[in-house]
């Protein structure tokens, strides 16, 4: 996992490898964020767009929703049920990156300050 004093020293600021270091999100799961914004969908949808298995992008899809990232709703079907995922958008997914930003550089100056 990478950590967000990560992002000083890096030279890619990509918005994807950001999400990354301030949130702790892994790579493929920056890349279904991406995915899911451009076309929300159900984890086999995702699972065949993307080329991962199943159980990949249904783990992935529950930790972008745990970050407020995504979030599922019911799907009809003939049978059973199926829930379909998309993800929030860049303006609140901006705004979680913000708050951990905040958090991080208020822990730097806490630890600055009591040292």
């Amino acid at each position: 996992m990478l950590e967000a004093k990560s992002i000083i020293c890096a030279h890619d600021h990509s918005i994807d490898f950001v999400m990354q270091c301030l949130l702790g999100i892994r790579e493929m799961e920056s890349d279904l964020y991406f995915a899911l914004l451009e076309k929300p969908g159900t984890p086999n949808e995702l699972s065949d767009r993307i080329e991962k298995s199943r159980s990949l992008i249904q783990r992935a899809l529950q930790n972008l929703v745990a970050f407020g990232l995504a979030y599922r709703k019911p799907v009809r079907r003939a049978r059973g049920r199926a829930y379909e995922y998309a993800a929030v958008s860049k303006d609140d997914a901006k705004k979680i990156m913000r708050k951990a930003l905040k958090k991080w550089t208020d822990n730097i100056e806490k630890a600055i300050e009591e040292w």
